[in-house]
This record gives C-alpha cells, sequence and structure tokens, in this order.
C-alpha cells in the first residue's frame, strides 16, 4: 500500500488514466481542498458552483451487478463464475440501484428536509427525485462496459465467498480507497477471506467510514453527486421540494460504489442461476470502457443470451449436494 498522503496517478487494466488514494475515502467537500488534484481535469468540475440538488442521499442497495462483454461472458460461462483478473486479483462488482432504491431514498430525504412532515403530506409529495439520478451509476438500459449484467443479491454473493474462499468465516470489508477520473468519483469496498487480514491490514475496516457502510444485508451509501448534468434545482416551496429547470445545463462530477472481491480461484455460481441473473444493455454510445469484443446489436445480444446452455440434471445435482453441504454445516 502507498503511504504518501497524495492521490497516486496510475492506468487501470483499461488503460484508462485514474487517480488513486488507498486506504481512505475522500468527500467531495474534502477534494474540493486538494492541492495534489489540482490541475487535474477533475478538479475543473469540482470548483463549480452547483445550483442546490439533493445530497446527500441515503441509498439503501441490496443488489450488485457485474456487467462484461461478450468476450468475457464466454469465459465466465465457462469457468461457471467470477475471479479476479486484474493484478490485484479483484472480481469487480458495482450498486445495482432500482427505481423502489430510488423511491426510498426520495422519502428520506424528504423526512430529513422537512423533520416535522406529516405522513399524509409526505404520500401526498410528487415524485422528484427521477429529475437528478442522471448519472451514469442509474442509466441500468445502458452501460460503458458491455452488453451482459449480471445482477445478484448482496446477500447470496457475500454467502457465496463466505463458503468458497472464507472456510465459513464471516468475510472482511475494508475501505479500498477513492479513485478519480475525469468526472467520476468511485468509493472502492474491499472484500476478502480473514486469511488474507495481514495483506490487507493497512486498509481501514468499513465499519469506520461515513460515507459507505454495510449492515450484513445491503449496502448503505451517502451519495454526494447523482447528476452527471445538472439539468435542475431543487426549490423548495412550504413541505415540498420541486425540481426547477435550469435555462443552462452543468456539468459536473458524480461518485459511485464499486466493491471488489479479492479471489484467485472462480467464484463458483451455478450456470442455471448466473442465466436467470443476465440481462442484456445497450452499449453507451457516446463512452465505451469495454476491453473486449461487444455485440453490434441489443439483438445479437439477446440472442447470445437465450443460445446459453446448461445441463438440467447436472445443475439439479450441484444444487442437491450444496444442500446437503449446508445440512452438514
Amino acid at each position: 500500500m502507498e503511504t504518501a498522503a497524495n492521490f497516486s496517478p496510475r492506468k487501470n487494466a483499461r488503460r484508462a488514466k485514474e487517480l488513486v488514494r488507498k486506504g481512505e475515502f475522500i468527500a467531495i467537500k474534502d477534494l474540493k481542498m486538494r492541492d495534489d488534484i489540482k490541475g487535474e481535469t477533475i478538479s475543473g468540475y469540482l470548483s463549480k458552483d452547483i445550483p442546490e440538488y439533493p445530497t446527500p442521499l441515503e441509498f439503501h442497495i441490496t443488489e450488485v451487478a457485474h456487467v462484461t462483454n461478450k468476450t468475457s461472458l464466454q469465459d465466465i460461462w465457462k469457468s461457471e463464475g467470477f475471479k479476479g483478473l486484474d493484478k490485484d486479483l479483484f472480481s469487480w462488482w458495482s450498486l445495482k440501484i432500482n427505481e423502489a432504491d430510488i423511491t426510498a431514498a426520495e422519502e428520506r430525504y424528504i423526512e430529513k428536509l422537512f423533520p416535522d412532515i406529516t405522513k399524509e403530506e409526505k404520500i401526498a409529495h410528487p415524485p422528484f427525485l427521477s429529475e437528478f439520478t442522471t448519472s451514469p451509476l442509474f442509466l441500468n438500459k445502458t452501460s460503458r462496459y458491455g452488453n451482459f449484467r449480471f445482477t445478484f443479491p448482496l446477500t447470496e454473493l457475500m454467502e457465496a465467498y463466505k463458503k468458497q474462499k472464507c472456510e465459513g468465516q464471516e468475510p472482511v470489508l475494508r475501505i479500498y480507497g477513492t479513485k478519480l477520473f475525469k468526472q467520476e468519483i468511485e468509493y472502492v469496498v474491499l472484500v476478502h477471506s480473514p486469511e488474507f487480514n495481514e495483506k490487507f491490514r493497512d486498509f481501514p475496516l468499513l465499519k469506520s467510514s461515513p460515507l459507505v457502510a454495510y449492515d450484513g444485508h445491503q449496502i448503505i451509501w451517502k451519495a454526494q453527486a447523482i447528476c452527471e448534468t445538472h439539468n435542475f434545482q431543487v426549490v423548495k416551496h412550504g413541505k415540498t421540494a420541486m425540481p426547477e429547470p435550469l435555462h443552462s445545463h452543468v456539468w459536473y462530477v458524480w461518485d459511485q460504489v464499486s466493491i471488489v472481491f479479492h479471489t484467485k480461484d472462480v467464484l463458483t455460481i451455478s450456470k442455471r442461476k448466473m442465466k436467470a441473473s443476465l440481462s442484456c444493455c445497450e452499449l453507451d454510445p457516446n463512452v465505451n470502457l469495454s476491453k473486449g469484443e461487444n455485440c453490434a446489436s441489443l439483438i445479437e445480444a439477446e440472442e447470445i443470451h437465450k443460445g446459453l446452455q446448461y445441463d438440467e440434471e447436472n445443475e439439479d445435482e450441484k444444487e442437491e449436494h450444496k444442500y446437503v453441504e449446508m445440512e452438514v454445516d
């Protein structure tokens, strides 16, 4: 682990430039004050005066996603699971945020904004948050990383990791660090086996972070910047918060949380579950960060999805064996 207090420049596995500060989650208000990122492209976005928007927003996320391209999909299918492919042996996952998550975050925001609001007033409050949740993180119909999205309940993935990589012990969650890109801030949560406590001892435990937490069931994330482009501002009228269109849009940073599972070998998931968890999406027409071959169209991706085959009888045997093991445990 780097010991310097400054962000360190490097190129990631996709050859994209990033600034990394390991072992710390740095809030946007503090990033604005740092001299070590002045002159970087992201500092130009951070220095902007942004009209009022909903922040922070508390999301309670129960699902995670892994998006990949056509080439890697075949590798995942063949190996029957996910493994760390970069030099750190990390398997990368993002939060999967749906409409219900946005609605719940909106209710928490309203309650905090208007502490004396009644239940009836809260129910009558018109929805508005969808006008602001416009960063790439919230756009589930497209992706920058490929056409294929695996989505799993976080608890299910954690349980598989606990059983396969931790010998039944609880996985350890740590603050891996803050990564800065041109317009994006990424907070990375590291999950590893207790076997590697010594290896990762310099990374603080996640429970020390005010921005991201895990309660054994869900990730609790206090999002600071949810709009890639600001087209609206929040205007308060009595006990109502409403989106008001801006005369001209403003580009700003957006933040997200990634979860990386440290695993050398495959984290095995049954092919039946993998296929059920798999959905297809359009490749972002403006930003392609996929390292590998992609589909020419959504139709091609859906045909590949349909064509994924597995042996039903073999899958049943695996599930029965797994059930027996759980009974023994």
